[in-house]
C-alpha cells in the first residue's frame, strides 16, 4: 500500500510540474517570435562589422623608399619591410562560408598576403622594379584551398584577395580592417611625444590589448605554430 501510494503521489507531483510549464509558454512563445525578428539583424551586423588586421607606419629613407613597420592582428607582431614607391599596398587572402556555416556565425576568414609599394604615376611604375614582400602566415596544411576550388564545397562559398592602398606619409598611421568580403583603411595621426611647457607627455596607443583574439582563436594559433615546428623535424 505504501508503495501505491507513493506512486501515486510521485504521478500527481508530475502532472502539477507539466500544469506549471504550461504557464511559461507564452513567455517562451514571445521569445520565439522576438528571436525570429531579432536573427536577420544580428546577421547584418556580422556580416557587417569591421576588425582591424593591420597597422603601417613609415619613415622616409630617401630616394621614394620608406621603411614600412607593420603591426598583425590580433597577434600584434611587428616587422619592418623596405618598400619603393609614393603608395603602399596590402593584399590580403579571403575565405568566404556558406549555408549552415554562416547560419552558425562562422565569420569569413582572413590573411595578410603581401606589402609592396607602389606609385600613383604609371610611367614611374612602369620604370621601377616593383618591391613586394611576402606576409602570407606559415601553415602545417593550406586549408581550404582544395575545398575552396571545388565547385560543389559545402561550406566554402569562394576563396579571393583583396587590396588596399593609400599615399604614404610618415606623419600619418594606417589602419587596414577586413569586412565581410573586403579590406578597408583609414589613416590617423600617429602617436607623437608630446611637449607641454616642461612636462613630456608620451601618448601610448593601447590597441593591442583591445584586439586580443578569442580563447578557442588563440589556441588555434598557438596549435599551428607547433604542428609547423614539428614539421620542420621531418
Amino acid at each position: 500500500m505504501a508503495a501505491t501510494k507513493k506512486r501515486n503521489q510521485t504521478k500527481v507531483s508530475l502532472i502539477r510540474r507539466l500544469f506549471q510549464l504550461w504557464r511559461i509558454w507564452p513567455l517562451v512563445l514571445v521569445l520565439l517570435v522576438l528571436g525570429s525578428f531579432i536573427a536577420p539583424f544580428y546577421v547584418y551586423s556580422r556580416f557587417n562589422s569591421e576588425q582591424p588586421i593591420a597597422r603601417l607606419e613609415f619613415e622616409p629613407l630617401g630616394d621614394a623608399w620608406y621603411l614600412a613597420s607593420v603591426t598583425r592582428f590580433p597577434e600584434c607582431s611587428l616587422q619592418n619591410y623596405r618598400i619603393h614607391g609614393d603608395q603602399w599596398q596590402l593584399d590580403a587572402e579571403f575565405l568566404k562560408w556558406k549555408g549552415i556555416a554562416v547560419l552558425l556565425g562562422a565569420e569569413s576568414r582572413v590573411a595578410l598576403d603581401r606589402l609592396s609599394g607602389r606609385f600613383s604615376a604609371i610611367d614611374a611604375a612602369q620604370r621601377t622594379k616593383p618591391s613586394v614582400h611576402d606576409l602570407k602566415p606559415e601553415t602545417w596544411f593550406a586549408f581550404g584551398v582544395s575545398l575552396a576550388e571545388g565547385a560543389d564545397s559545402f561550406l566554402v562559398d569562394t576563396r579571393f584577395g583583396a587590396s588596399a592602398y593609400m599615399t604614404i606619409d610618415p606623419a600619418k598611421s594606417y589602419w587596414v580592417y577586413k569586412t565581410e568580403d573586403a579590406l578597408i583603411a583609414r589613416s590617423h595621426p600617429r602617436n607623437q611625444t608630446k611637449l607641454d611647457g616642461e612636462a613630456m607627455t608620451l601618448v601610448i596607443d593601447q590597441s593591442c590589448a583591445d584586439s586580443q583574439s578569442d580563447l578557442l582563436e588563440g589556441y588555434a594559433r598557438q596549435w599551428n605554430q607547433l604542428l609547423v615546428k614539428a614539421r620542420h623535424f621531418f
